[in-house]
């Protein structure tokens, strides 16, 4: 009996002996350093195969190999941590057990898309189109003036078209709430007009003094004059693509298209850009001063030198000009 007693002690001991080594193999490979070399993002599809996400962890190098990747995945289920779908951010050479932490966090990795005031839609599709973060292909151009500018924030797996669809919904609730503002001095009859001359006065402008540039042209409008803006025949030529600051040459500005306001009474027939909310609420509440003509340098970056008369206007720009 004393043999046997013997032999089912030492029995014990060394199965203790063995899960002792097994557990502490477990942790040391859970949370010793990864040979994940630069932090980066990392997308989990497919949380509920386990199989599927210890292989995105191999071929990472966060996991030394597909059956320990599994079997750590299963033990932080157990413990509470399941792994959740989307993208996260990884630190460098995180731990197999930190990276579960982490996704299992639901703290997906959020991703910012700008669209700057003045950006025209032409020039908002190929940053669409250039940004790795953003899915799918633009299955609808948008018209122009149709974007609200503005940083929209979106996680994977948002597509190009979503942010579209974003950036149209943000415009007609803008616009929606700006036309209860509008103040008498803005004759314009509908939230379109509004946006076509937003567009023009956003371009126009080198940021400030909104409201008088919206003045100016309104005040050209109700005297049945030419807009004469410059923006207005770049986009006539360029259709929005316009690279670089290239001067206007007379034979551009005989350029003959219904966007040319050198040549065309009234508003051209649709928006040049996408206008920002100040360019907007500048419409909507111009400043009338009675200046009819503007000249601004864009090499000084001064503030823009208006007119009431043509006589004026030829001083100013010979000032800025000598």
């Amino acid at each position: 009996m004393s043999k046997y007693h013997n032999l089912g002690i030492w029995t014990v001991i060394i199965g203790s002996i063995v899960s002792i080594f097994i557990t502490f193999s477990i942790v040391y490979v859970s949370l010793r350093p990864s040979h994940f070399d630069e932090a980066s993002d990392i997308v989990i599809q497919h949380p509920n195969d386990s199989n599927d996400s210890a292989e995105i962890f191999v071929s990472r190098g966060i996991s030394p190999n597909l059956f320990i990747g599994k079997l750590i995945i299963k033990i932080a289920k157990m413990a509470g941590h399941c792994l959740k779908f989307g993208e996260y951010h990884l630190p460098e050479n995180v731990s197999l057990w930190r990276a579960i932490c982490i996704i299992s966090s639901g703290k997906r990795v959020i991703h910012k898309f700008c669209i700057s005031e003045g950006m025209t839609v032409a020039s908002t599709i190929e940053k669409l189109n250039k940004n790795k973060h953003l899915q799918g292909s633009i299955t609808e151009i948008p018209k122009e003036g149709s974007l609200l500018p503005a940083t929209y924030h979106f996680n994977y797996p948002t597509t190009r078209q979503e942010i579209i669809k974003k950036a149209q919904s943000a415009m007609q609730r803008f616009i929606k709430n700006a036309w209860q503002k509008k103040s008498k001095e803005c004759f314009l009859k509908t939230p379109n007009e509004v946006l076509i001359l937003a567009s023009i006065v956003e371009l126009e402008s080198p940021g400030i003094q909104l409201p008088e540039i919206a003045g100016m042209y309104l005040l050209r409008l109700s005297k049945k004059m030419k807009l004469q803006s410059c923006p207005t025949v770049f986009y006539a030529i360029y259709k929005g693509l316009r690279k670089g600051h290239n001067k206007l040459s007379f034979k551009d500005l005989q350029y003959d298209d219904p966007y040319n306001t050198y040549l065309h009474t009234n508003l051209p027939p649709a928006p040049i850009s996408n206008p920002g909310k100040a360019a907007i609420m500048a419409t909507l509440q111009p400043k009338i001063t009675g200046a009819l003509f503007m000249y601004y340098d864009m090499k000084t970056m001064s503030k823009p030198a208006f007119a009431k008369t043509f006589e004026e206007h030829k001083k100013n720009i010979a000032k800025f000009k000598k």
